[in-house]
């Protein structure tokens, strides 16, 4: 299983490595979705077989055409490898929401041999998960969006069809923002399908994540990620 990843997989990483013994994680901060594809032709060999590509939060969120012709150039490098994809939370970058990058990643999925960590939908409903900057995770965090693609990479080895993020709605904290308020219109959702990432099962990954972060919490930093100050 190889992982092809920006500074969120430099703090879930280590997580990652646990829950999937031999997974290879190759993460970089600052690193956008086209450096990924560079980085994937050269490491990809015929052991792989299992893509994890959780990209595009460093992508231009005006540029959603570059994520889909990348997502597309990973679909070729793959052939007939699943690829687990993610999606995004961030906050807007001049006024430009991570909406259509959102959409991007959803219709990447839904082409078939694919499976989505709905990060976005997790982050939005828990908000705690993430740092002061709203894009980086804290500890509970990283290993929550590691077990999220974990589960990603099981699904696709159990042969599950492509899925996008679940179309139940997940109870949210009271103390989050909806997306219309951080101007990212909510995303269309597909039906609930089986191996969809509900949002029930993630929840129900907090607590345990709250038990690993103790033992083996990130000392990852924030990057300076595109748009932000």
């Amino acid at each position: 299983m190889l992982v092809v990843g920006d500074s969120l997989e430099v703090g879930s990483g280590h997580y990652l490595r646990g829950l999937l013994p031999g997974a290879v994680v190759d993460a970089e901060k600052g690193r956008t979705s086209s450096q990924g594809v560079r980085v994937l032709s050269s490491l990809l060999d015929p052991s792989v077989e299992v893509i994890v590509f959780p990209l595009g939060t460093n992508d231009s969120p005006s540029n959603a055409g570059g994520l889909a012709a990348n997502l597309a150039a990973v679909r070729q490098l793959a052939g007939d490898r699943c690829v687990v994809v993610a999606t995004l939370s961030r906050p807007p970058v001049g006024g430009v929401s991570a909406g259509a990058l959102n959409r991007v990643v959803e219709q990447f999925a839904e082409a078939g041999n694919a499976q989505v960590a709905d990060w976005r939908t997790v982050v939005r409903s828990i908000p705690s998960l993430l740092g002061s900057d709203r894009v980086h995770a804290t500890g509970e965090g990283y290993s929550v969006r590691a077990t999220l693609l974990a589960e990603g990479v099981q699904a696709c080895r159990a042969g599950g069809s492509a899925v996008g993020p679940s179309g139940i709605p997940a109870p949210r904290d009271p103390n989050a923002r909806p997306p219309e308020a951080e101007g990212e219109p909510a995303l269309v959702l597909s039906p609930p399908r089986p191996l969809t990432l509900f949002f029930d099962r993630a929840v129900a990954l907090v607590a345990a994540a709250s038990r690993a972060a103790k033992t083996a919490a990130t000392k990852a930093g924030p990057e300076p990620v595109l748009g932000a100050p």
